[in-house]
């Protein structure tokens, strides 16, 4: 299992280094503005694979046990008595009362690069601030698009939808952002290359 790890990690970073291009410091793509570094991205053809992954929402939640398929695979764990959608705890850290649930890691994580593939048992979110700033703690204790009844509600780049939740705003540059136009949507920071 050791082995298989260790070539897993070395083979998703070998795609990171192979894969990514943007590295000369010169826009790239169609969607113009601020110089891309080294295996940033805006769209696909940045990325010397196509790929091009967005990572302003990415929440990183405490990992806390085992693979899982879904919350109640993480019963027990911590003392919890089961998933059924309720739990807290945060990103990067949670309460000792947060309960468990069943997430995939971001890529971007830490040990994100071993359990990607596979869900694990994490802890929730119990308050907007154990979410990024751009996600709020919904009632099943993770972190999704904040609720809103107009575009005032919402942070910047983000737009009120017609389900009631903020999304983010549709570009096609830079210059409809306050921060980077990537796949076609406003984010704060630049995508990433990434072949996975």
């Amino acid at each position: 299992m050791r082995i298989r790890l260790h070539r897993l990690m070395f083979g998703t970073v070998l795609g990171v280094s192979l894969g990514c291009g943007g590295g000369n410091g010169e826009p790239a793509g169609d969607s113009g503005g601020a110089p891309l570094g080294e295996f940033e991205c805006r769209v696909g053809a940045d990325c010397n694979n196509n790929t091009c992954n967005r990572l302003s929402d990415a929440v990183c939640y405490e990992v806390r046990g085992a693979w899982c398929g879904s919350d109640e695979d993480c019963a027990g764990i911590d003392g919890e008595s089961g998933g059924g959608g309720a739990g807290g705890g945060g990103a990067g850290g949670g309460g000792a009362g947060a309960p468990i649930i069943c997430e995939p890691p971001h890529f971007t994580c830490p040990l994100a690069i071993q359990l990607q593939l596979r869900n694990t048992c994490v802890r929730g979110c119990e308050t907007d601030a154990e979410c990024p700033s751009t996600l709020a703690c919904a009632p099943d204790h993770r972190c999704r698009a904040r609720s809103c009844a107009a575009e005032a509600d919402c942070p910047k780049d983000h737009v009120c939808d017609t389900t009631g939740a903020c999304a983010r705003t549709a570009c096609s540059s830079d210059a409809d952002c306050e921060g980077f136009c990537v796949l076609g949507r406003c984010e704060e920071k630049p995508g990433i290359c990434f072949l996975y």
